[in-house]
């Protein structure tokens, strides 16, 4: 590896940039591999930064990427509305590579998540159990969807 990789629980870290790369393509195991990639980062870096139980903001991990050299490059791996990526600045795509590549292919952590999917109005359950990834999702009720909406925006 190029690069070490270290977290931080210090939002103020992050840089103004957006988006680097998605970490997951769009497939017929999407769910499976985003839950197992979030079984991942715990088992590597421990708690996020900061979470949610929105699903489009499941988490963020700041992460401080140091090349052999001692240069410096501040990424973001989270889960927003199009799934798990990696921010950062346009110089750091090579450090961010390395790092997906890193995750996946760490054994995942055991988990439970338990959150909302607003936009289908869905209670999402997923995990990983014994290596292995789970995911569900139930449908709710508009009041169940009233309060869940209440509880994540403390409306």
């Amino acid at each position: 590896m190029k690069h070490t990789f270290k977290a931080s629980n210090d939002l103020k870290l992050l840089p103004p940039y957006g988006k680097l790369m998605a970490v997951i393509d769009f497939n017929s195991n999407y769910s499976e591999e985003t839950t197992k990639f979030h079984g991942q980062l715990l088992e590597i870096f421990g708690k996020p930064a900061e979470s949610s139980k929105c699903l489009e903001n499941a988490y963020i991990y700041v992460i401080t990427a140091k090349d052999e050299y001692g240069n410096e490059h501040i990424l973001s791996v989270y889960e927003g509305p199009s799934g798990p990526a990696i921010g950062g600045s346009p110089t750091a795509y090579d450090a961010a590579l390395e790092l997906i590549i890193y995750i996946k292919n760490v054994k995942p952590a055991d988990y439970e998540y338990e959150g909302y999917y607003f936009d289908t109005s869905s209670k999402i359950r997923r995990g990983v159990l014994n290596g292995r990834p789970f995911y569900s999702e139930i449908k709710m009720t508009a009041d169940e969807h009233e309060k869940a909406y209440k509880e994540v925006y403390s409306v």
